[in-house]
């Protein structure tokens, strides 16, 4: 019998009990937790989804707000150069007559081929157009009631329904806008009442509803403290610094066509600011708003010359426009469709081909005391089975950011 005390107790043992659990990488690195932050957040979006494998800390700090949105400034810095572009196609079937089928969505990233991606979007409705990039997130709709809105992150493939406004008129225009809220870390949506000047009509602030992907009780209706402005298109122009513009007209003078003002949806108002538009000159123009190379630009091709591109840019602190460059000549093409962020101009030609037009920065030429940049077509684009004049393209850097309630397309 062994000694009172000196056997085996429960719990206890000889030898001391080792803890085979996996330890942290980061426990004992040498490096401080900002210095790993900076690191990853500079990190392409599909290796660092890889190292949320890595450890629980790495994993945790990938989905915490303030990363995502760091993680999105450093990313879209670094895809200036190399788009990531989402491109609305209508396609024709052939054995339809020719006649229009339905809606495709195709993800472009040069030098890889255009491939087309799963529609998040329902196939039974047979229009589609969308508003966006906003930190990563598009939100594909139904024009004109703007409705069935779907929340997507492409390069997560993710995406979600939002649920329906209560507030539907099959007889009135809605147009679309997205912003983010950099303090709430939020995603807001926004649907504007459109409403077309008319004889005798009676001039009121303008009506619209706001979504808070982080607000559970749904839409909220909001009234405009700004006068009238109307807008005809169905979705906002362009989004600069996470809010969005629309070429809007002037109550009194409207004419189709001849756009007077710029509305820009100031997230920490809750409420639209009337803005002036660049005094251009007088005669027949084309114009569009893009964000051109990290700054809002307002681009102008005239109807007697189209070969020519004036773009003209704003002091976003003082709004105040400055003509920047002229670009061309450009030729070949039939209507523009924009521009990437890092400059380069896309049109359509007449045949459906979309043009890449690469902006020679080292062959400035001064011509009347304006920058002339010379343009040439340095890629072309071309689908199987799609409509002449569907193309609408997206410039959409990768983002982390998720809406609860996103699932995989």
């Amino acid at each position: 019998m062994a000694p009172k005390g000196k056997g085996k107790q429960k719990g206890k043992g000889n030898s001391k009990k080792t803890d085979n659990r996996a330890q942290e990488p980061t426990s004992n690195c040498i490096f401080k937790p900002e210095i790993i932050y900076n690191i990853l957040s500079w990190l392409p979006l599909k290796t660092l989804l890889q190292y949320r494998s890595v450890c629980k800390q790495w994993r945790k700090l990938i989905y915490k707000p303030d990363f995502v949105a760091t993680h999105y400034l450093h990313s879209s810095s670094l895809q200036r150069t190399d788009s990531s572009m989402i491109i609305i196609q209508s396609r024709v079937d052939k054995s339809n007559d020719g006649r229009f089928d339905h809606n495709v969505l195709v993800q472009y990233k040069p030098p890889l081929p255009p491939i087309e991606v799963k529609n998040p979007y329902p196939n039974s409705l047979p229009k589609m157009s969308i508003a966006g990039p906003v930190n990563g997130i598009l939100c594909i709709f139904q024009p004109p009631l703007g409705d069935a809105l779907t929340l997507w992150n492409p390069a997560m493939n993710k995406s979600k329904m939002v649920m329906r406004s209560k507030t539907i008129n099959p007889s009135q225009k809605v147009s679309v806008g997205l912003a983010f809220d950099s303090q709430k870390k939020d995603l807001l949506i926004l649907r504007i009442f459109c409403v077309p000047p008319f004889p005798g009509c009676t001039k009121t602030n303008v009506e619209f509803e706001i979504r808070e992907m982080k607000y559970l009780l749904g839409w909220k209706k909001l009234k405009s403290k700004r006068n009238y402005f109307y807008i005809d298109k169905p979705s906002c122009d362009a989004i600069f610094k996470a809010e969005p513009y629309w070429m809007a007209y002037d109550y009194e003078k409207y004419i189709p066509g001849k756009y007077e003002r710029l509305v820009r949806f100031k997230v920490s108002k809750m409420d639209f600011e009337w803005l002036l538009l660049p005094f251009v000159g007088v005669g027949d123009y084309y114009a569009t708003l893009a964000n051109f190379e990290d700054s809002l630009g307002f681009l102008i091709w005239w109807k007697r010359d189209n070969s020519y591109i004036d773009v003209w840019e704003v002091d976003d602190k003082k709004f105040q426009w400055r003509k920047k460059c002229k670009l061309g000549p450009l030729s070949g093409f039939g209507r523009i469709l924009g521009c990437l962020r890092n400059g380069d101009i896309v049109a359509e030609n007449e045949d459906g081909v979309v043009l890449f037009y690469a902006v020679n920065k080292s062959e400035l030429v001064v011509q009347n005391d304006e920058n002339l940049y010379p343009c040439s077509v340095k890629k072309t684009l071309t689908v199987e089975n799609s409509e002449k004049g569907s193309h609408v393209i997206f410039d959409c850097p990768e983002g982390l950011l998720l809406i609860e309630g996103m699932l995989t397309v």
